[in-house]
């Protein structure tokens, strides 16, 4: 079974002075665009079709004044059917409608408006009455219009309403959220300043130990001062040797590649040197060692060729990978860097002051130690050097009378 084609109507063919007959055609969609320009009419009869519904484009027929949509099948009305504001008569009589859609209110210019044999709800029907005559259609347009109007008016106080519901919800929102970041803000300066407190307190209890300490100064002799200050004077005076200049390296570095290249060209004369010493011959030695470095050079390439190949096509899918991902896989490494950042630089405030406390206990220890057994040796070496000196002056007495006695 093929599919029906859908008709086509030349519009113009149907204008007849200012009204526009397209009734008893069987249509389901209204030629909108081709009605659009067609500007002169002003009266459009589309009764006895089969409509369904209406384009959200038809409301763009603003030059229409009536408009007859009897005897379709129409469920509904495109919501924006109030942009029609110059219609003054409208039919919908025999259709299926049971609302009209709430830009109806905008329709000030309606004067004439049947509704009859549609199931409407109860509130339009009683408003749009039974349209007998055309008092009762005008009556009809009127009171049809003015419910519209309230109910749009009913419809933008809620709207309003839940507008400023929402508006006051963000806001409370908002301000809960601003009281919260205000208590973790003073929680944090408190813990802060509480650090700052404890740090204070270690910081004065090891000034107060540090003062209660004796302590050991080192002082520098005059004689040492004045040594070290000589020598930097002295080399100070040391004139300084200018190195080589740039040119002269350049220069070197020129003369060791031309030495190596004459070396390597002597290797390889003397290596492929065949028959008599000749200029002739050394141009043959040096075709023929030109041709095996070609040959040589060749089977490099033949040889390297696929690795090259396989390396550039790696080289492609990585920097493919990275155009890519570039901008992520720096993103996540930077977002673990500042995470363990963060660890390390908290772990490290609160281990920071054990570390220190011990720290201290063990230079107290030291010096304690140190100090202790300075005390020994300043009290125990004079009673040694005493009895020391006793033994020398005796044996060296007894030593004079012993020559003595032998003279």
């Amino acid at each position: 079974m093929q599919p029906s084609k859908k008709k086509t109507i030349s519009v113009k063919d149907k204008l007849n002075g200012n009204e526009i007959d397209l009734s008893l055609l069987e249509l389901t969609d209204v030629p909108v665009k081709e009605l659009a320009s067609v500007t002169r009419g002003t009266i459009l009869d589309l009764s006895n079709n089969k409509l369904i519904t209406l384009s959200i484009s038809f409301p763009t027929l603003t030059h229409l004044m009536k408009i007859d949509l009897s005897k379709n099948k129409l469920k509904e009305l495109p919501l924006n059917f109030g942009d029609l504001r110059n219609l003054r008569h409208l039919d919908l009589y025999s259709n299926e409608l049971q609302r009209l859609p709430v830009s109806f209110h905008q329709l000030k210019e309606l004067r004439w408006l049947d509704l009859k044999n549609n199931p409407l709800v109860s509130t339009l029907a009683e408003a749009a009455g039974d349209c007998l005559d055309q008092k009762g259609c005008q009556e009809a347009a009127k009171k049809v219009v003015k419910l519209m109007t309230v109910v749009h008016a009913e419809l933008e106080k809620k709207r309003l309403k839940e507008v400023e519901e929402t508006k006051t919800h963000q806001m409370a929102q908002k301000q809960e959220e601003d009281r919260a970041k205000e208590r973790a803000r003073q929680e944090k300066k408190a813990e802060k300043d509480k650090r700052k407190a404890e740090a204070a307190k270690q910081q004065a209890a090891i000034h107060q130990a540090a003062n209660n300490k004796p302590t050991v100064n080192h002082v520098k002799t005059e004689g040492a001062k004045n040594e070290k200050k000589g020598d930097r004077q002295q080399k100070k005076m040391k004139p300084k040797v200018a190195g080589p200049s740039f040119f002269a390296k350049f220069f070197m570095l020129l003369l060791r590649l031309i030495i190596l290249a004459g070396v390597t060209m002597a290797v390889v004369y003397a290596l492929n040197w065949e028959g008599p010493l000749t200029l002739d011959n050394a141009g043959k030695v040096a075709h023929r060692s030109l041709d095996k470095a070609k040959g040589y050079g060749l089977e490099v390439y033949d040889w390297a060729s696929p690795h090259l190949q396989t390396i550039k096509g790696q080289w492609k899918h990585l920097s493919r990978f990275v155009a890519e991902n570039g901008r992520d896989v720096v993103n996540v490494a930077w977002d673990r860097t500042v995470h363990y950042a963060k660890i390390a630089h908290q772990q490290f405030w609160e281990t920071w002051p054990i570390v220190h406390q011990r720290i201290f206990e063990v230079l107290n220890l030291t010096g304690d130690t140190a100090i202790r057994y300075w005390r020994i040796v300043c009290r125990d070496v004079p009673i040694y050097y005493g009895e020391l000196l006793d033994k020398v002056s005796h044996l060296f007495h007894g030593t004079q009378s012993q020559a003595g006695n032998r003279s």
